[in-house]
C-alpha cells in the first residue's frame, strides 16, 4: 500500500480548500475534535471551504470511538450524503473519519456490530477521504486500519480503502496543545518506530520507515515538548507520519498490547501508557535467547534490530538503554514506572496481565505467556533508578 498525496509545511491546512475543490466535493462532512479544532487554528479554513461546498461539522463522539458513537456518525452520513469526509484532529478523530467511510450505508447498530466483528477488509469506499492531524503521534493518517470498541472489546478495522486520498501535515496545528499532550503523543510515535524495528511482521521497508522516523523524532522531541518552534514541530510531524507508515506494515507489539488496559483502568493517556512498559520490553528483548524468540523471528535479524535500538540510547547495554529511556520520559514530563500511575502492586500487575488479548501479542518478537507478561510488568514497576550508568 503506497502513501498517497501528502502536503507538508507550515500553514499547509490552507490547502484543504484546493484539495476539496480538486476532488469535486460539494458536500463535506467535517469530523473534528470538540475543542482541538478551534484550539489548533484549523477552524480558520471553514469559511474558505464554505465558499465552494456545504460543510457539516460533526464531533459527537468520545476518544477511543465505540460502536454507539459510530452509528450516530453513520446516521449523520446518511443525512448529509457528503462527497468528502474531512478528518481534522488526533488519532481518535482520524480513526472515526476512516470508520465512517468503511461502514457508510449502515444505520442499524446490530448490523454495524456484525460488520465490525466479521472483520472483512475494507477494499472500497464511496467517499473521498482527507486527513489532517492536529497531534504528532498517532500516525493514523498513514495507516490502513482504525480502532473501534464494542463494549470493552477492541476491534481493528482494516483495508486499503482506509488510506486517505490526501494527507495534510501542518506542524502549526500541533503546537497549541499542552506540554503533556505533546509529550504523550510524541512518545507514542517513538514507541511505534521502535516496535516496528523488532516486530515479527517487520520488513526491510518498515524498518527503513522506522529508522527514518526515529532520526526525526529523537532529535526533536525534547524541544518540541518544552518550547516548540517550526523546526521541531515539522520534524515531529514528519517523524510521526513515517512511524505511522512503519506500523502500517509491521503493526505494533507488546507495549501497545498492554497499553489499552492501562488507559481504560487507570486513565493514563495512550502514549504515556505505551511508554510505561516500553523500557522493560527494550531490556527483555535485548536479553532474549534464540530459544525465547517467536518461531517466525530469525535470531540474527532480531539481534541486529536490538543493536539498533540500543544504539538509539548510545549504549550496548540493555539495562542502560532502559534507564536512559526512563530519563527521557522524565525530561519530557512523563512519569516512568507503573507505580507512578497507581498500577504497581501485585494485584494490579496480575489484572493487567490477565486483560491482554493474547492474539495481539503474536507480533511480539519474544513469545510471552502469562508468566512472561508478569515479568515485563514487574520490571516496569519503577523508573529503573537503581541502574548504574556511565553518563558522559
Amino acid at each position: 500500500m503506497e502513501q498517497r498525496d501528502v502536503r507538508i509545511g507550515s500553514g499547509a491546512i490552507a490547502q484543504v480548500t484546493s484539495v476539496a475543490k480538486d476532488l469535486g466535493a460539494r458536500r463535506i462532512l467535517l469530523v473534528c475534535g470538540r475543542t482541538s479544532f478551534e484550539a489548533s487554528g484549523a477552524a480558520r479554513v471553514v469559511p474558505d471551504l464554505e465558499r465552494d461546498a456545504r460543510v457539516h461539522r460533526w464531533s459527537d463522539f468520545e476518544p477511543n470511538p465505540n460502536a454507539s458513537d459510530l452509528i450516530r456518525g453513520l446516521e449523520v452520513m446518511a443525512t448529509v450524503q457528503p462527497d468528502l469526509v474531512l478528518g481534522v484532529g488526533g488519532g481518535s478523530t482520524m480513526d472515526m473519519a476512516k470508520l465512517l467511510c468503511a461502514f457508510d450505508g449502515i444505520t442499524d447498530l446490530d448490523d454495524l456490530t456484525k460488520a465490525i466483528t466479521v472483520g472483512d477488509r475494507v477494499t472500497r469506499r464511496n467517499k473521498h477521504l482527507v486527513l489532517a492531524p492536529t497531534t504528532s503521534g498517532s500516525g493514523s493518517e498513514a495507516t490502513h486500519f482504525a480502532v473501534v470498541y464494542i463494549d470493552s472489546n477492541k476491534y481493528s478495522v482494516g483495508g486499503p480503502a482506509l488510506l486517505p486520498d490526501t494527507v495534510i501535515l501542518d506542524p502549526d496545528l500541533t503546537v497549541t496543545s499542552t506540554a503533556y499532550q505533546r509529550a504523550t503523543s510524541a512518545i507514542d510515535a517513538v514507541a511505534q518506530a521502535i516496535e516496528s524495528l523488532w516486530a515479527v511482521r517487520a520488513t526491510q521497508e518498515s524498518r527503513r520507515f522506522a529508522t527514518d522516523a526515529l532520526g526525526h523524532l529523537l532529535q526533536a522531541i525534547e524541544p518540541y515538548v518544552s518550547e516548540p518552534d517550526e523546526a521541531s514541530a515539522t520534524a515531529m510531524a514528519i517523524g510521526s507520519n513515517l512511524a505511522g507508515r512503519a506500523i502500517d506494515i509491521s503493526r505494533t507489539t507488546g507495549a501497545h498490547a498492554l497499553s489499552y488496559a492501562l488507559t481504560k483502568q487507570y486513565g493514563v493517556s495512550h502514549g504515556h501508557a505505551v511508554a510505561l512498559t516500553l523500557g522493560a520490553f527494550i531490556e527483555a528483548h535485548s536479553e532474549a535467547t534464540p530459544e525465547e524468540l517467536h518461531p517466525a523471528v530469525e535470531p540474527q535479524a532480531h539481534r541486529a534490530a536490538m543493536e539498533q535500538v540500543l544504539g538509539l540510547f548510545d549504549t550496548a547495554e540493555a539495562a542502560t538503554a532502559r534507564h536512559r529511556f526512563s530519563k527521557l520520559l522524565q525530561r519530557i514530563g512523563l512519569s516512568p514506572g507503573l507505580e507512578s500511575v497507581g498500577a504497581g502492586d501485585e494485584g494490579a500487575i496480575a489484572d493487567l496481565a490477565a486483560s491482554v488479548n493474547h492474539e495481539r501479542l503474536d507480533n511480539n518478537p519474544i513469545t510471552l505467556d502469562q508468566s512472561g507478561l508478569m515479568s515485563i510488568l514487574q520490571r516496569s514497576r519503577g523508573a529503573s533508578e537503581g541502574v548504574e550508568v556511565n553518563e558522559q
